[in-house]
């Protein structure tokens, strides 16, 4: 059973990071308060404690996406991040009010951080070496690769099947460097105008990408030769590197 949440607390601590954000320049709304009898919500508190959810809506002046916060009764929160090409949501488990204020801290940083763009999913079991036994996921970006890690389910899954056999279509999603790099160190941001020389190399079951930056720093990136990756990224990097990439 899902712990729940007293939601008057947690608008008492919102009510405090919404005078922080409002001393920094933010731009914030009221506290809103949905009550459970119905969608409807209200910028006022009505006479009877909440029993649906609070939620408030932040934009900086310098932000790209706007962000909305709703905390509903059974610890779920919900976040949105709208940016003019489209929609990022994100659901996350709530289980106390230091874990509320936490998560205002950081869903605000990560908004003045984040770039809401397309990309492309070029691999489900991109690795970073013949060591790196967890597969991840490499996406395209207009600027840059980005690669994910999984976890272990991933990896069984692409070990046992192929991977995802074509990515054809592009997403939208919420890109963060900071976030990316810091959620496990095999994570990497490659971006394009950094790369001093790259080698994509073919195999009958592997295929990847060594690639060599302009101060130094070396990666390597491992995919099932099954996924379009080397394909796709031949057409990508060739326009970019000219004779500096090798296929």
């Amino acid at each position: 059973m899902k712990q729940r949440i007293d939601l008057d607390l947690a608008g008492a601590r919102l009510d405090l990071h919404r005078q922080w954000w409002l001393a920094e320049g933010l731009s914030v709304s009221p506290a809103l308060w949905r009550h459970q009898a119905g969608s409807q919500v209200s910028a006022e508190r009505g006479p009877t404690p909440a029993t649906g959810g609070v939620a408030v809506w932040i934009a900086g002046p310098d932000w790209g996406v706007a962000l909305s916060v709703e905390l509903q009764l059974d610890g779920t929160a919900l976040l949105a991040y709208q940016a003019p090409l489209g929609l990022v949501e994100e659901r996350v488990r709530v289980r106390s009010l230091d874990a509320w204020d936490a998560l205002l801290d950081d869903a605000v940083q990560r908004a003045s951080r984040l770039k809401v763009q397309y990309a492309q999913l070029l691999a489900a079991s991109c690795t970073t070496g013949w060591l790196d036994w967890f597969h991840g996921e490499l996406w395209l970006l207009p600027d840059s690769l980005v690669r994910v890690r999984g976890g272990f389910v991933d990896t069984v899954v692409n070990s046992v099947g192929p991977g995802i056999w074509e990515h054809t279509a592009t997403s939208v999603i919420g890109y963060d460097p900071v976030a990316v790099l810091g959620g496990h160190r095999t994570n990497k941001v490659i971006p394009f105008d950094g790369i001093a020389h790259a080698r994509l190399h073919p195999g009958l079951t592997t295929a990847g990408l060594a690639v060599t930056m302009t101060d130094g720093t070396r990666h390597k990136l491992l995919w099932l030769s099954s996924e379009p990756a080397r394909r796709v990224l031949a057409d990508r990097l060739l326009p970019v590197l000219g004779s500096r990439l090798i296929r």
